[in-house]
């Protein structure tokens, strides 16, 4: 195929599936170069099928060192029932923050058109990394500037000894603005005394402040769709109606608040916002008792199932991964790492098993929407 003209290869390779681009990219450097064109981008959007879910996981072993490595694999299908860890290819490896045997469920921090993204430790505060699971690559982003030297520099934060040990939590997302065509990243920084917004465009080697903040402190991984990035409101301040969510314009850089889909119900209350093949997603987890799955459509929030919690599922809380596939199956999974399914036709709900991780170490799994190509020119992160 290397002596094939040019417009045949983009051709055969514009009708190949993301992950075979993956495969193909490693023939030789002649092949390399073709994928990585942005001519076959623009043809592999309109011709390419659509890919299958994929399933990737994230370990870290041990989980309780200063950025230990963290590994990605994906997840196959043994046979019907059964999910097998597929070590090899592809595996990457990088570097992480540590996180805690019982809160395992934060390695990686969000996710938006084929990019993942996970925190390191730094001296400064985190140090963000952009993955491409399928590219095996990782880039670094800088690290949000915490010095504390000049009135001008403190975010509204004092300049004394004491400030350095005010508390400071931040949020993230990763969005992309199409009227830019760049890949945006925004920290929603809240500290003892107010909150602050800073923005990343990938491919640049600096945040900036921008004067729009959030009308509520946010919590969560930030869901990006149509064009906006979407949180939780903080858990900690007393909503008695529900939990409105954040939306976060990538264009406009402007803030906005979208109310709940319902009132929030009674009892033990978990609410979360997931990705649902590209549209946000509210769940209301009523632990032990039921599970309610909305979406976000231009007019508001539509009910997509609710369902009961009961056997195969477990006590407690059980996380939504997304839907399984397009008849919108729900993909669920609980702390033991089993793995569920409800089946929106059937009504049913049926347990998934998978082999081949090592229960010590702590797990993060993700549903991934495949995405092949993005080429930023940003510092890439030695892979381990």
């Amino acid at each position: 195929m290397a002596e094939l003209p040019s417009e045949i290869m983009y051709d055969i390779l514009s009708r190949m599936p993301v992950k075979s681009l993956a495969r193909f990219r490693c023939v030789s450097k002649l092949w390399c170069n073709y994928i990585n064109d942005s001519y076959l981008e623009t043809m592999h959007a309109k011709r390419a099928p659509a890919d299958n879910p994929m399933l990737i996981m994230f370990h870290q072993i041990p989980s309780n060192l200063p950025n230990s490595p963290c590994r990605l694999s994906l997840l196959e299908y043994k046979d019907t029932c059964t999910l097998e860890v597929r070590k090899k290819p592809p595996v990457m490896e990088f570097m992480c923050k540590s996180f805690s045997y019982r809160f395992p469920d934060d390695i990686i921090l969000g996710s938006c058109n084929g990019l993942l993204y996970s925190s390191k430790g730094h001296h400064d505060g985190n140090m963000l990394v952009v993955i491409h699971p399928l590219r095996r690559e990782c880039y670094e982003l800088p690290p949000i500037n915490r010095s504390i030297t000049h009135p001008q520099q403190t975010w509204g934060i004092g300049c004394d000894e004491e400030s350095y040990r005010l508390r400071v939590e931040e949020s993230f997302g990763l969005g992309f603005d199409e009227s830019t065509n760049t890949f945006k990243m925004v920290s929603v920084v809240l500290s003892e005394e107010y909150l602050c917004t800073m923005v990343h465009v990938l491919g640049t080697d600096s945040w900036r402040k921008i004067p729009q903040v959030s009308s509520y402190p946010i919590t969560g991984e930030g869901v990006f769709a149509n064009g906006c990035l979407h949180w939780l409101i903080n858990d900690e301040y007393p909503i008695y109606l529900g939990r409105p969510v954040i939306r976060f314009d990538m264009a406009n850089e402007e803030f906005g608040l979208i109310h709940p889909p319902q009132k929030r119900p009674s009892g033990w209350i978990k609410e979360l916002l997931v990705d649902l093949h590209g549209e946000v997603g509210y769940v209301y987890h009523i632990v032990n008792r039921r599970i309610e799955v909305w979406v976000l459509k231009e007019r508001g929030w539509v009910m997509h199932c609710e369902f009961r919690q009961k056997p195969p599922l477990p006590k407690g809380f059980v996380k939504i991964l997304g839907f399984w596939n397009e008849n919108g199956d729900v993909l669920m999974t609980d702390n033991r790492k089993r793995m569920f399914i409800y089946n929106l036709k059937s009504d049913n709900l049926y347990e998934d098993s998978f082999i081949g991780w090592d229960e010590n170490s702590a797990t993060d799994i993700r549903m991934y929407r495949s995405s092949y190509f993005f080429q930023p020119p940003l510092k890439r992160q030695k892979l381990v």
